[in-house]
Order: C-alpha cells, then sequence, then structure tokens
C-alpha cells in the first residue's frame, strides 16, 4: 500500500503539472484537487480540469496524458459542455496504483 506522504505528493505532482499544461497554453481553468479513493489493493487517483479553447484541446490533453500515462494505465473520458453561453470540454481522469 501507498504511505499517505506518497498519495499526498503524487496529488501536488499531478495538480501542479496539469496547470502548468494549462497556464502555459493559456487556458483560464485552474485544476485545484485530485481526489484519492483507498481500496484494499490499490489506490485509485481522479481528477476532473477544462479545456475552453476546443482548438487546443488535442495537444493539451495529449500533453496531460503523457504525463499521466507514467503512473500506468490511465482511464480519460471527455465530454462536450454548454453552459450559459460558454462551451468548454470537462476531462475526467482516473488510475490505480
Amino acid at each position: 500500500m501507498i504511505s499517505q506522504d506518497e498519495k499526498d505528493r503524487i496529488k501536488e505532482e499531478i495538480v501542479t503539472e496539469i496547470n502548468s499544461i494549462l497556464e502555459k497554453n493559456n487556458e483560464s481553468f485552474r485544476m485545484d484537487k485530485v481526489n484519492v479513493l483507498n481500496r484494499k489493493e490499490t489506490v485509485k487517483f481522479m481528477g476532473t480540469y477544462r479545456v475552453y479553447e476546443r482548438r487546443k484541446y488535442n495537444s493539451i490533453t495529449r500533453e496531460i496524458n503523457a504525463f499521466l500515462e507514467k503512473y500506468g494505465d490511465v482511464n480519460v473520458e471527455s465530454k462536450k459542455i454548454r453552459d450559459s453561453g460558454m462551451k468548454f470540454t470537462s476531462v475526467s481522469f482516473n488510475f490505480e496504483l
């Protein structure tokens, strides 16, 4: 099982890296946390971020996925959202260690 210090380090690393990629691409959204689900044998990390500039979605997502894949198999789901005139793509990810 992963120690609490290791979980905290991974969570901080994910938030920092994803926000860095979003900032580099002039996206206004910033991720604030990664959720952790403790299971008997594994620990599941889950998070969500938004991409407002749809033309940049593919390149941003490719870069973030490449970073997350260092932790193993990553499940990624995205959904286009239109909320009060705002258009963005919501991207959810999770992986288990």
